[in-house]
């Protein structure tokens, strides 16, 4: 049985013999599920944010899965497994960089997509349920979770968290939040959107906790939970 076992998982892919058998296997497993052929089918169902976890494939027609990825973070903060056929690292670090948990290339066997939902959902249970809310202290260059654990920050890691703490009720834009951070962009944001990547997975690999930066389809970055600063005299 899945820890923190999700409910109702969408499967978006535009095999529909793929979507038909996951399908029954994962209701074999005890998971509901359902199905979609493409991102626009799954917007015109009004579940856009109805689900416990998604199961998406990058090659979709119309609008694609990296786009897809967005705009599901941008609502919800549910577990995004990607299982595609479009091999390259490219594509693993553009669905990883838009919010996706976990990549795996086709072809792939319905155990190693139970086992996967699996570890997301164990990774995503850890979220701690205490009251204190992260901490990020700008005189020590950390970042400290509700439970305690520390990110040692580098100068633009402090800069990016300072900037969004100034109003986590707002999103920042691509744009202003590269600008505040010191970072050059180039002509697709990318410089920007790998500096929240790996910051996102440092967040998450030193705290053993989920990042609480979110994408805004459209905007930019947020921070999704309550954080206090404690000193961030040293913003520079």
């Amino acid at each position: 049985m899945i820890s923190n076992d999700p409910k109702n998982i969408c499967i978006v892919d535009d095999d529909a013999d793929f979507v038909e058998f996951l399908g029954q296997y994962l209701g074999v497993r005890g998971l509901l599920s359902a199905g979609f052929a493409n991102a626009e089918a799954l917007l015109k169902s009004d579940k856009l944010s109805s689900f416990d976890f998604y199961i998406l494939d990058l090659g979709l027609p119309g609008i694609d899965g990296i786009d897809l990825i967005t705009l599901i973070r941008g609502q919800t903060s549910a577990g995004i497994l990607v299982i595609s056929g479009r091999m390259g690292a490219d594509a693993f670090n553009s669905a990883l960089t838009a919010g996706a948990d976990m990549f795996i290339n086709k072809p792939v066997r319905f155990d190693q997509v139970y086992n996967a939902i699996a570890s997301v959902c164990r990774r995503t249970s850890l979220k701690s349920t205490a009251s204190s809310p992260w901490q990020l202290d700008g005189r020590r260059s950390q970042f400290i979770s509700p439970s305690g654990s520390v990110v040692d920050l580098t100068p633009v890691e402090l800069k990016i968290l300072s900037s969004l703490c100034d109003d986590i009720n707002k999103p920042m834009s691509r744009q202003a939040l590269a600008d505040a951070a010191g970072i050059i962009q180039n002509i697709d944001d990318r410089n920007l959107d790998s500096a929240i990547f790996r910051l996102r997975r440092k967040i998450e690999k030193d705290t053993n906790q989920p990042s609480p930066l979110k994408t805004v389809h459209g905007l930019g970055y947020q921070i999704s939970e309550p954080v206090k600063v404690v000193d961030n005299r040293n913003r520079g």
